[in-house]
């Protein structure tokens, strides 16, 4: 199952995540995610491998007997890249890095202040060299969002991604996406397995009801949400398992008690790596 994006471009509804990890994890859970079903994968300049990526994705693609275009890569461009200014370079950057001749998601990574608006014009340059095939943002908030429509943009966000889990809805967010017909991808879609999550009583009664762990429950949750969850994970036999959530429907009842869990908890803090957030 895929996702359309307002272009027309599909994108795969699970994402495996691939930051600080060497070649050897790489490797296995590339190999292992692949051979599950995954067919996208996400990393970013900033998570300082995206070379190692590109690396393991040739490889792994060439031992396997898929190709490039069976893949859908999302990268990043980070902040000092945008204060650098030279995005038409960037792009070249990380294309070379992964090993490939297009894009298929470029995000921003933060809507850093004083310079996010005149990096989107930019992207969107790119974009329509065809050197990648959508555009979007990370890390936004409604403030960003809304500042970059008022900007007399001429590409609208065709994807965004940003914290979201159980524990943390942002409905806010997912409204304007809705309405702006933005997809959602989620990073921390599990809200990183914290103790809250594994004791909460909801979701272990749901996951015994439907025979499934309550990682699982949770997927299965943003599948249903329409976000497409952004996994990490080291350990290679849970890549089968996070994409063994499409045997089984979550009721509504079900869904509004998951989200019922909501507290507005955010595991990472946009302040912490894009200052004056």
């Amino acid at each position: 199952m895929k996702r359309k994006l307002i272009n027309g471009v599909e994108m795969p509804n699970m994402v495996m995540a691939t930051n600080w990890m060497d070649y050897p994890q790489l490797k296995t859970i590339m190999t292992a995610g692949f051979n599950a079903g995954f067919r996208a994968i996400d990393t970013a300049r900033d998570y300082g491998n995206e070379a190692i990526v590109g690396k393991v994705l040739q490889d792994v693609l060439k031992e396997i007997g898929l190709q490039r275009e069976d893949i859908f890569v999302t990268t990043k461009i980070g902040n000092s890249q945008q204060r650098k200014g030279d995005i038409a370079h960037e792009i070249e950057i990380s294309l070379n890095n992964l090993r490939t001749d297009y894009i298929d998601l470029w995000l921003m990574h933060w809507p850093y202040p004083d310079f996010f608006i005149d990096t989107w014009h930019k992207m969107e340059e790119v974009y329509n060299s065809g050197k990648v095939k959508a555009i979007g943002m990370a890390n936004c908030n409604i403030r960003y969002l809304n500042k970059l429509y008022q900007a007399d943009i001429r590409i609208p966000l065709h994807c965004v991604q940003f914290e979201l889990h159980p524990m943390r809805t942002a409905t806010d967010i997912v409204a304007w996406c809705r309405e702006h017909k933005v997809a959602i991808q989620a990073y921390s879609p599990l809200c990183r397995m914290i103790e809250p999550i594994k004791s909460s009583t909801i979701l272990q009664e749901i996951a015994n009801r439907h025979s499934k762990t309550i990682g699982q429950i949770i997927l299965r949750w943003h599948i249903q949400k329409h976000t497409i969850p952004v996994i990490k994970t080291t350990n290679p036999n849970r890549m089968k398992e996070n994409i063994n959530v499409f045997d089984f429907n979550l009721s509504d009842e079900e869904l509004n008690q998951i989200s019922s869990l909501n507290q507005n908890y955010k595991f990472h803090l946009e302040s912490v790596c894009c200052p004056g957030y």
